[in-house]
């Protein structure tokens, strides 16, 4: 039987709206359309929760808010 399994990169873009800046942030956690929770420079824990309106993951950290597309995916085929 042939399947397709689909999966993540460990990193995402995420943008500072406030400052318009892009900083790549390592994924902890992860649930497709529903939240990312990322480190942007191993120093500060960011948690984004899908917006289905813009279709994008938003979250806020000391008075900024980020947003993100989340992770780059990519799908394989599986022989079972």
């Amino acid at each position: 039987m042939i399947g397709r399994e689909t999966r993540f990169e460990d990193t995402c873009e995420i943008r500072g709206e406030k400052n318009d800046i892009s900083v790549l942030g390592e994924i902890l956690k992860f649930r497709e359309k529903d939240i990312i929770v990322a480190t942007i420079n191993r120093s500060a824990k960011v948690t984004l929760r899908w917006n289905p309106h813009a279709e994008l993951y938003v979250g806020s950290l000391g008075g900024v808010e980020f947003k993100s597309a989340g992770p780059k995916s990519h799908t394989y085929r599986t022989h079972r």
